[in-house]
């Protein structure tokens, strides 16, 4: 067997450990300092190799690397900052020269410690793996949190051949894993079997080949979700509208990552990643800078906080299911249609497709959604589901909303008592008196005028922090807020303007979803949603307009809002991924698998065991063809094959029945050993013998062999059983090893 010390079992290390520095390096240094680091993956491997024979104390060895990379740093930084040695050389010359030192010492001086103490301490074994793991998993994280053009080196080439990039990388990994496997399988001094890493190596592959795409979504949203954000979270998710009893299921199982709705709780230092892809089918730049999709609202006043409506009454412009069919939402007021005395629309229709990346309960859209349409889901690989909504959205500022009254004609006294409800406290008076202040003397007695002032007056006195608790279990949950320091994030801020419009008189709610900004769209139709982009915001009802949001935009900011830069090729390259349809017409030449590395290896597996089975049968009926022959030979071979043919013959029955001639054993000592079993063996081995070393002896009759073949047969067989004789006989390589 191969010693473990081989240079063979070395090699996956070696390709692994390349890999990883070979990545590294393409994104901060230049191909001669990644050819300079590639050269120290091998050097490394070959020093350790060769000190691995000497009785070196590894703290030496750790701190005589330390020190030689001090001294390729201090040797580079020199002459890079030596003017005499630039102008000698030449400011490229040095800086390659710098360059090619400081990766080729890094990598070796860092390798070479860690490759001796994993040979002799289980503990470093942990730090090269994690060393391992942590390059890889630095290099994909920008496409493990959804950029998936990231690497642009591997992506670009790909994507411009129309594969998907994921599979590849769950190839790269499996390979990566098996390497890994059967690297640290060569570091382990024990003596184990290698069965327990063909499975593994198996396993892999099988993962690699078979598992579903859902599942891995599913293992990814659970490893990476919102789950796992403890009690508080749930504090907070109830404090934004949950009910109890189910509505509490419902968020535990979201906070498992089935489902990953918007939650605008505080969102610090939380991974910001893809959730849905919104196409829109026409030009539109909302009059307020913000692309707001509302899923669900908050606007019943339970006594304590703002809850949802539970009796499926009131706000009937949300918590529609995904469409299987064309949905109307019911609207109280048409905002597209002129209003009463006046020709002018303040609002148009507005188509958008909406693919969803990460599971939803329920559907959302851009505001004010009025229909939903069921749509092909344009890659089940990258997409949960899709579909269609048209949305009346506004045309008009603010300004034009000065002469409309609130709330609907169609609403009864009840459904107006919902929506103005709100704690008797004074001191909410107090704040709106302070805000109409703000407003000339003839707009103050104008109600959407006064809400405007409120706005304007929580934008100048409140104050965006995300590192405050959420809304507490205080019967006045808003007043800790309102009447303290009044800082907050967006759930503290939309709660406390819904409190003060409802003062004033005017119906109001909060809604949840997520807002976007236009300017992140860029000059595309394509609007990239993040799961950082979910946000409450206060909305108030004007009469034949609907829901107008009145969001409040703090001008003292202490953590600003997680406004993450979308990157445009990324949301480019997703809104191409959307707008495809199942069926479409593929190009002339379209890649393997239509370019699912996964799917073409399948693919290329069932033809190759379609492709085998009648191999199979060919090769086993040769095989059977030539065991027949081998035993019906000497009945038809001429005199001079005659005793070889009878002789193998022989052999060829006796390897039936479980006797074989060892490898190295002479036919004298085989007779020998089956002596007791087989006498007339003996009489047959010596006739062979002398037909083949003493030519011009009288040859012997075809009788006399097929005779001592027959009693041969007879006198092994006694005591065997049936079935070893019947799976001898179908055994079509039994005869393989006859010599």
């Amino acid at each position: 067997m191969t010693s473990r010390n081989s240079i063979w079992w070395k090699l996956p290390g070696v390709v692994i450990w390349m890999a990883a520095v070979g990545l590294l390096a393409a994104g901060y240094t230049s191909k001669l300092g990644m050819l300079f680091a590639l050269s120290g993956v091998v050097s490394a491997f070959v020093l350790a190799t060769w000190l691995d024979g000497f009785s070196l104390r590894l703290i030496r060895v750790w701190l005589c690397s330390v020190l030689v990379i001090g001294l390729a740093v201090l040797l580079s930084s020199f002459l890079r900052g030596n003017s005499g040695v630039v102008g000698l050389f030449g400011s490229e010359t040095i800086y390659g020269f710098a360059e090619s030192t400081n990766w080729f010492m890094g990598v070796l001086c860092w390798l070479v410690p860690v490759l001796l103490s994993a040979k002799r301490y289980s503990l470093f074994l942990t730090l090269e793996a994690g060393s391992l793991v942590g390059i890889f998993s630095s290099l994909l994280a920008a496409h493990r949190d959804g950029s998936i053009h990231r690497p642009f080196f591997l992506t670009d080439w790909l994507l411009e051949r129309n594969y998907d990039p994921m599979p590849f990388f769950l190839g790269a990994g499996a390979l990566l894993g098996i390497m890994l496997v059967v690297w640290m399988l060569s570091r382990s001094s024990a003596k184990r079997t290698l069965l327990d890493p063909a499975l593994l190596i198996a396993m892999i592959v099988a993962l690699f080949l078979f598992l579903p795409d859902g599942k891995l979504r599913q293992l990814s949203a659970f490893a990476g979700g919102e789950g796992g954000k403890g009690d508080q979270s749930k504090k907070e998710k109830q404090h934004h509208g949950g009910q109890g009893g189910k509505g509490d299921e419902k968020q535990d199982q979201d906070s498992q990552g089935q489902n990953q709705d918007p939650d605008p709780s505080n969102g610090e230092g939380r991974k910001s990643f893809p959730v849905a892809v919104v196409s829109l089918h026409d030009d539109y730049k909302p009059p307020y800078g913000t692309f707001y999709f509302r899923q669900d609202t908050l606007s019943n006043y339970n006594g304590r906080r703002l809850v949802r409506d539970a009796s499926g009454k009131l706000d009937t412009d949300v918590g529609m299911p995904f469409p299987a069919e064309p949905i109307e939402v019911p609207l109280r007021d048409r905002a597209d249609l002129p209003s009463a005395g006046s020709r002018e629309r303040v609002a148009h229709r507005l188509r958008t497709t909406v693919a969803l990346m990460t599971p939803h309960s329920k559907p959302f859209g851009l505001i004010d959604v009025a229909k939903l349409e069921p749509a092909p889901n344009p890659d089940a690989k990258r997409f949960e589901r899709a579909y269609k909504v048209e949305s009346i959205v506004l045309d008009a500022d603010f300004g034009t909303l000065l002469n409309r009254s609130l709330g609907s004609e169609k609403w009864t006294p009840e459904m107006w008592q919902h929506y103005t409800e709100v704690p008797e406290d004074p001191r909410y008076r107090e704040i709106i008196e302070k805000a109409k202040l703000l407003l000339p003397a003839h707009l103050r007695g104008i109600p959407i005028a006064q809400a405007l002032a409120v706005k304007f007056w929580m934008d100048k006195n409140t104050t965006y922090n995300l590192k405050v608790p959420a809304l507490d279990e205080d019967a006045d949950p808003v007043a800790n807020f309102l009447f303290g320091d009044r800082n907050g994030y967006c759930v503290h801020l939309a709660h406390s303007a819904v409190y003060l419009f409802r003062t004033l008189g005017v119906p109001a709610r909060v809604s949840l979803g997520y807002a976007v900004g236009s300017r992140q769209r860029g000059d595309g139709s394509t609007i990239l949603i993040r799961n950082g982009d979910a946000h409450a915001w206060p909305e108030v009802y004007v009469r034949g307009l609907g829901w107008v949001v009145l969001d409040i935009t703090p001008e003292k900011v202490v953590t600003p809002p997680q406004e993450e830069k979308v990157d445009q090729d990324l949301q480019r390259m997703l809104g191409e991924m959307a707008r495809q349809t199942p069926g479409s017409p593929k190009e002339e030449n379209p890649p393997a698998g239509d370019g699912d590395l996964r799917k073409a290896l399948a693919e290329a597996l069932r033809g190759l065991s379609q492709a085998m089975v009648p191999v199979l049968l060919l090769t086993l009926a040769a095989l059977y063809l030539m065991k027949i022959w081998r035993r019906m030979e000497p009945r038809f071979c001429g005199p001079a094959r005659l005793p070889v043919a009878s002789y193998r013959a022989t052999l060829d029955g006796l390897a039936d029945l479980g006797f074989y001639r060892d490898y190295g054993t002479s036919r004298e000592a085989f007779a020998k050993r089956l002596a007791e079993k087989a006498p007339d063996l003996g009489d047959l081995t010596a006739l062979h013998m002398r037909a083949a070393l003493g030519p011009g002896v009288p040859p012997v009759g075809r009788a006399r062999y097929l005779a001592l073949s027959a009693a041969i047969a007879r006198q092994a067989g006694q005591g065997i059983r049936w079935w070893r004789r019947a799976l001898g006989v179908l055994h079509p390589l039994s005869w393989w090893k006859v010599s």
